[in-house]
């Protein structure tokens, strides 16, 4: 009889550990995949360095660039695609901006190259970026340098907007 009693006394207590290690698991699986991830800066950085590459090879510049067909087309000509899945009505919605400004070093006040491709409203993110306000869009700056042809000099600047928020941003 005792044997009986002790083996039930056991197989409470292994079902009781068993119920707090697959608890445990749930629970750190739930922590770790519950978290959604803000990758927009991220994003950002990549749109701007595939941009970069795109004006400036090896650190000359690409004089096609002061072509306003060249600035146009520019989505295609540089392999971007704006395209987004259909989440939230994005398609109606652009979820992307860039802008480029190419300044000759003798003048960085007024740039020689001025243009933008994606939604202008969303410029205005920027301006009020903070950590209060992380439903707005991210908004990341690069500069860098790439001279012409002719030895010239250029700074150029571009600013990358990414919105997605209804996506990256946990309520």
């Amino acid at each position: 009889m005792n044997s009986k009693s002790g083996e039930k006394l056991i197989s409470v207590y292994w079902f009781t550990i068993l119920i707090l290690v697959a608890g445990g698991i749930v629970a750190m699986v739930y922590v770790f995949y519950g978290v959604q991830y803000d990758v927009r800066e991220i994003e950002g950085s990549i749109m701007i360095n595939q941009i970069s590459d795109c004006i400036s090879r090896k650190g000359v510049l690409n004089e096609d660039i002061f072509e306003k067909s060249y600035q146009d087309n520019f989505l295609k000509n540089c392999h971007l695609n704006f395209n987004v899945e259909d989440e939230n009505n994005w398609k109606e919605n652009l979820q992307y901006y860039f802008e480029i400004k190419i300044f000759e070093i003798n003048d960085l006040v007024n740039p020689k190259v001025d243009f933008n491709h994606g939604s202008l409203n969303l410029v205005s993110s920027c301006e009020i970026a903070s950590e209060d306000y992380e439903k707005l869009a991210k908004c990341v700056e690069g500069k860098f340098y790439s001279i012409g042809k002719n030895n010239e000099q250029y700074l150029i600047k571009i600013l990358s907007i990414i919105r997605k928020s209804e996506k990256n941003v946990k309520s």
